[in-house]
């Protein structure tokens, strides 16, 4: 397509929907959807699609992929560009309308685009999935929907799911699904008194839900166990320099889970979770006080700073 006419239909998408905010899409030659840089999703792309070629277990090229809540379709692209099949929902029109800008401007046959409430997932709409990406979205739904939720990406998933979420490090209430107890809390989305319009303008939070809440990692590990995933691992390579410690890359597979034959009283051995108060969770908590004190102790020195070269010019 000319140059011209790309810029041109991408500045009509800005008009109406306003500018790209996140992800940063190469359309043609030197035209991105923001700019020629690397402008942060870049990395957490390139983590994602090497998890989904690693363990994948076939070619990019022969997987049919669900991307959750794809914002402005970084990841439906690339992986669309690669040959895969590709099925996007989002919920706010002006995210959909810049995914459907890329595209088309890429002539992408192999991406279908729903504007949707991923709430409303169900296979019989939508069938199911090699690879389901759950990418900045489970943190957005409150305790009455992140269950169902969850066990709905269960439902359409054949192979395995990349969950990419902030995790509590506090933990301090908890909830009971299905007679099983977990933490986390409460996060707030919008004021309690925000207008549906105004909700709908915060492109950052969840679509109608004022409050969200966000699992602690032993309580998101034994939930995503206690829906029926196999084994979930966590991602640590490729890297993610910037990542907060609150932050955690998981892949949870929907495997056959094995009996064993030189130890079979295990297989009797019903799962006991792990615990709230696990090292994992424990040391994360520490790094969390460190790096707090460590910024105070920044700002302790530049205010010092300031006040010695105060009192120098004063002399």
């Amino acid at each position: 397509m000319d140059i011209e006419v790309i810029q041109h239909q991408k500045q009509k998408v800005i008009e109406n929907f306003g500018e790209w905010t996140a992800h940063n899409i190469r359309l043609d030659n030197d035209i991105y959807t923001i700019a020629k840089k690397i402008t942060g999703d870049e990395i957490k792309l390139r983590r994602v699609i090497q998890i989904v070629s690693d363990i994948a277990g076939k070619p990019l090229s022969h997987l049919r992929v669900l991307d959750l809540a794809c914002l402005e379709g970084l990841y439906t692209i690339e992986l669309a560009k690669h040959g895969a099949e590709v099925v996007a929902i989002e919920g706010r029109k002006a995210n959909i309308e810049k995914a459907r800008f890329s595209k088309e401007i890429l002539s992408l046959s192999n991406v279908a685009l729903f504007q949707d409430d991923v709430r409303n997932l169900n296979a019989g709409t939508y069938g199911h999935f090699d690879v389901v990406l759950c990418l900045g979205i489970l943190y957005h739904l409150d305790v009455s929907d992140v269950f169902s939720f969850l066990e709905n990406v269960f439902q359409v998933c054949k192979g395995f799911v990349v969950i990419d979420t902030h995790v509590s490090l506090s933990g301090r209430e908890p909830c009971v699904y299905r007679k099983k107890e977990y933490w986390g809390h409460e996060h707030i989305e919008h004021k309690a008194d925000s207008s549906p319009q105004e909700r709908e303008k915060s492109l950052w939070a969840s679509l109608d839900n004022p409050t969200s809440f966000w699992f602690t990692r032993p309580s998101l590990l034994n939930l995503l166990s206690n829906i029926g995933f196999s084994s979930v691992y966590e991602c640590h390579i490729p890297e993610e320099p910037q990542k907060p410690c609150h932050r955690s890359t998981l892949v949870a597979i929907k495997g056959q889970r094995e009996k064993l034959i030189s130890a079979p009283l295990m297989n009797a051995q019903e799962p006991i979770g792990i615990p709230e108060e696990s090292g994992h969770q424990y040391s994360e908590s520490l790094f969390s006080r460190l790096f707090k004190v460590r910024l105070l102790i920044l700002r302790k020195l530049k205010e010092i700073v300031k006040k010695l070269v105060f009192a120098r010019r004063l002399q």
